[in-house]
């Protein structure tokens, strides 16, 4: 009786996620956030399996550090670098913490994935031919997490070395469905390509397809894609007149321009404000 009053919650959690991502104050969702994710914890332990609760709790890991923790570390990285660190670290952890459960759900889908991960690249690209439509939402969270956790330890020998099969979880994402998570797959790529050096396998020519294409389908309403797109692209390009034309366009959009994402947008124009303020660090 309680597994199943636990996957029925799960269901009603999963469904009321948008009245989340509707909220505009971003005070009030960070406080919110945060307390259900020890709830959502503490749902799991009664049904350990379960894929819904599991790519929940991947997503709000997920959003929580990206939204509120690693830009704090962003905020502070300059005016206090040992505050900074602080913010970092929680942020990997986080990271970290999403990754794993999404990689649960996987492990779950195709019993061979877990031995593929620490095997070679060839054993491991075929385990991913196992995954199909409905591992979406985990193939994506897993490398969302993974690689936003890569893109703050971009030198470390150990992201060096994982990068690559995370970058191809992600392809496989773009295989399966390249508009899931309003084109985050393609935001990925814009970061992924943007944020390394070509040793690392950077390409700046790539990173720019990927922002477009994200922008396109999306209808430019999606606002934090101009953010990454600037954060990530113009400075690498040194492209002073894209940077201001993406933030200011950020800045001036409707409050309303995508009311079922009022949380993604306000916190694109909290990032854009502090991205416009800092231009002449990047310039």
């Amino acid at each position: 009786m309680k597994t199943l009053a636990v996957r029925m919650t799960a269901d009603i959690l999963s469904e009321g996620s948008a009245a989340f991502e509707e909220e505009s104050d971003l005070e009030l969702a960070e406080h919110s956030i945060s307390a259900n994710l020890k709830v959502i914890e503490g749902m799991l332990k009664s049904d350990p399996s379960n894929e819904t609760l599991l790519i929940l709790l991947a997503r709000s890991y997920g959003g929580y550090a990206f939204g509120f923790i690693e830009e704090r570390y962003l905020e502070w990285k300059e005016k206090d670098p040992p505050k900074a660190e602080h913010f970092k670290h929680r942020a990997e952890v986080f990271y970290l913490r999403g990754k794993d459960y999404a990689l649960q759900a996987l492990k779950q889908s195709n019993s061979q994935f877990e031995a593929a991960l620490s095997g070679d690249f060839e054993t491991f690209e075929n385990a991913l031919l196992g995954f199909g439509h409905s591992d979406v939402p985990a193939l994506f969270w897993t490398a969302y997490n993974w690689g936003n956790w890569l893109n703050l330890n971009l030198n470390s020998p150990e992201a060096i070395a994982v990068a690559p099969k995370v970058e191809r979880m992600m392809k496989k994402v773009v295989e399966l469905d390249e508009n899931y998570f309003f084109s985050g797959p393609h935001l990925f790529y814009g970061v992924y390509y943007g944020a390394r050096p070509p040793m690392l396998g950077g390409d700046k020519a790539k990173s720019k397809m990927h922002f477009e294409l994200a922008l396109k389908l999306t209808d430019r309403k999606f606002l934090m894609t101009h953010v990454l797109y600037a954060q990530y692209y113009a400075v690498q390009m040194q492209d002073a007149q894209l940077y201001t034309k993406l933030l200011k366009e950020v800045l001036d959009a409707p409050d309303t321009i995508y009311p079922e994402q009022n949380l993604i947008t306000q916190l694109a124009k909290k990032k854009a404000q502090r991205l416009l303020a800092a231009k002449s660090k990047f310039f």
